[in-house]
């Protein structure tokens, strides 16, 4: 990363500098490959809009359908959730 000295530069020069280094770090973000488990997690309102049932109906069924609940809220994994459907799992 570069370094720049205050004393003695011009504002100008010292937003061009400031520019370049915003758009190395972006392009390196947008270009760099994302770490992906290559599951898609869903809230309980997309589960239940994905299951297509209400909202009440999930949560009333909760220890039948696959989920995680982290920091106090509950996930569900998409392929687990079709799988649910399928009737790897008792159904709601």
């Amino acid at each position: 990363m570069s370094q720049i000295i205050l004393n003695g530069i011009a504002l100008a020069d010292l937003l061009n500098e400031f520019r370049a280094i915003v758009k190395d770090e972006v392009s390196t973000l947008t270009t760099s490959p994302q770490p992906t488990t290559g599951k898609r997690y869903l809230t309980a309102k997309g589960a239940a809009d994905f299951l297509g049932i209400k909202l009440q109906t999930l949560y009333q069924n909760i220890e039948k359908i696959p989920h995680v609940k982290k920091h106090g809220k509950l996930h569900f994994v998409e392929s687990e959730l079709v799988v649910y459907m399928e009737g790897g799992k008792d159904a709601a």
